[in-house]
């Protein structure tokens, strides 16, 4: 389950209507169509009740609605809890990171996180992707910035 994923289910759930959704988020109707069923594959739930007037959402996608809407709303600010704590109890932060994936993610993020967090230094140091997983299962990483490794087969 990918975020993006979550915010087609919003998208559509809000508009009642694949193609009122579609055209919202920019992506073609049968592609977003089968997103929200891989999602309810994924969960194990039906999440609508698809319809030749549109959507409706079952017990279950109402539910589910209203904790991807606090999720998603959780993921803009993600600091805005911790900042007060990590002011407080820390005068630096390490983060690992893989250098060519986090191109278009590190830049945003850190600006973020040091608007929040002025006081908290970030201290930046690249690592492989397999160092980086390796540091996180021995725990030696408390965070690592990376792609998701492709699965093997």
């Amino acid at each position: 389950m990918e975020l993006r994923h979550l915010r087609y289910f919003c998208a559509v759930a809000e508009a009642l209507n694949f193609t009122k959704a579609s055209a919202r988020l920019r992506v073609a109707q049968p592609a977003l169509s089968g997103k929200m069923s891989d999602l309810e594959d994924e969960i194990g739930v039906d999440l609508m009740k698809r319809s030749s007037r549109g959507v409706t959402l079952t017990a279950e996608g109402k539910l589910f609605l209203d904790e991807v809407r606090e999720l998603l709303k959780r993921r803009t600010n993600p600091w805005k809890k911790s900042a007060p704590w990590l002011a407080a109890n820390m005068a630096s932060f390490m983060s690992r990171y893989a250098p060519s994936p986090t191109v278009e993610i590190l830049p945003p993020a850190l600006a973020a996180f040091q608007k929040a967090v002025p006081r908290v230094k970030v201290l930046l140091h690249d690592l492989s992707s397999d160092e980086l997983i390796a540091g996180l299962q021995n725990a030696t990483l408390e965070l690592a910035v990376m792609v998701r490794p492709a699965r093997r087969r």
